[in-house]
């Protein structure tokens, strides 16, 4: 039996994997790091605060592909992941789990497959972890604080193939030139997929999933017809006054902002909050996508100044928090209007997740919203 330690046991990650220990016979959980044969680390916790050990650090998705035998279906991208996984889940009729919000290790029975959200946090200490189908949406910049810069957010992605053999399959957006030299060499057999934006890429890779495991293309394309989104992914929070409103707040870099604003016309109707905990990104095509179509600016969190001083050509408020920021925007907007939350950041200077962000916005909007 190997005695098992956890980084980062006040978070979910953390508190599921102690939890999952205890129902195995084959690993133990230890709270003494000096008895520890195996060292389990929450992804948040970036590399450099790891302790120095002489024992294996793994992440938890290599733990718990370790303890499930469920063949894995494992989505990454920058953008999307959350959308995809979910319309594979309900393409093949297994659960979703992993970065979308439920601890792949928390999975204790057996499923035709599982489709798991995988982060580039998730794949740095994997060992053994090997996807029957990976799936890889897009590659853009983020998380370059952690990574260091493009090449290095890539090749923790990369990882993602490692252990996969030639009955094994990739499926990758052929329209992306990064993920076509990434993927160049893999061993698994490799299904590109093309979409003409980027918003279909979900849908065009969840139905390539289907394909592989054998369901009708009838079945999958009900289930694509009907699918109503993900929760603060362009979520449709209501109309007050004539100003629609919209949660985003899974917006958390800024090339899904930049998806999201381009989802409308450029006629100068969106009012944009924006900012939270700075991941460093350029800016320039953010400020492209809001030419033509913003109205004003509304922005806070750490990243607030650098937004602000980058986005200097468009009116702009500059706010302390979010009570502030949807009573600014209301204040700002006019029947016609859009109110768009898609803060192209992370949340965590002010939110546990973007999660949490999304639904207290959507309080404070109910709050502060002006009646029809």
């Amino acid at each position: 039996m190997l005695k098992v330690a956890v980084l980062g046991t006040e978070g979910k990650t953390g508190q599921a994997v102690i939890a999952r220990l205890k129902t195995t016979l084959d690993y133990q959980y230890t709270p003494d790091l000096a008895q520890a044969d195996l060292l389990v680390v929450s992804p948040g916790i970036p590399p450099g605060e790891f302790p120095a050990v002489d024992i294996p650090i793994i992440s938890e998705i290599e733990l718990a592909y370790r303890l499930n035998p469920s063949p894995v279906v494992a989505v990454t991208g920058t953008n999307g992941k959350t959308t995809a996984t979910t319309l594979i889940a309900l393409l093949l009729e297994v659960p979703a789990v992993g970065n979308i919000g439920v601890p792949y290790i928390s999975v204790e029975k057996e499923y035709p497959y599982l489709a798991v959200e995988v982060s580039s946090y998730m794949l740095e200490n994997i060992q053994t972890f090997r996807p029957h189908i990976a799936v890889l949406l897009n590659l853009t910049e983020d998380h370059l604080a952690r990574h260091g810069d493009m090449a290095g957010y890539a090749a923790a992605k990369k990882r993602i193939l490692l252990n996969q053999t030639a009955a094994d399959y990739v499926i990758y957006n052929a329209d992306d030139p990064r993920l076509a030299e990434l993927v160049k060499d893999a061993k698994a057999q490799r299904v590109p997929f093309t979409a003409e934006t980027k918003l279909q890429q979900n849908f065009a890779a969840a139905a390539a999933v289907a394909q592989i495991c054998g369901k009708s293309a009838e079945h999958t394309a009900k289930i694509l017809a009907e699918f109503p989104g993900v929760e603060h992914r362009m979520e449709k929070v209501g109309v007050f006054g004539g100003v629609r409103v919209i949660n985003d707040s899974k917006a958390t870099n800024v090339d899904a902002a930049v998806v999201a604003l381009e989802s409308e016309p450029r006629n100068r109707h969106i009012i944009l909050i924006a900012g939270g905990r700075d991941k460093l990104t350029d800016l320039a095509p953010l400020a492209d996508a809001l030419r033509g179509r913003v109205k004003k600016l509304i922005l806070l969190g750490e990243a607030g100044e650098r937004f602000a001083r980058a986005l200097a050509e468009f009116p702009q408020a500059q706010v302390a928090d979010y009570a502030a920021a949807v009573r600014e925007s209301f204040r700002a907007a006019r029947r016609g209007d859009l109110i768009l939350l898609s803060p192209a950041c992370a949340s965590w200077d002010m939110f546990q997740s973007f999660a949490e962000r999304g639904s207290y916005f959507k309080e404070l909007v109910k709050k502060y919203a002006p009646r029809n």
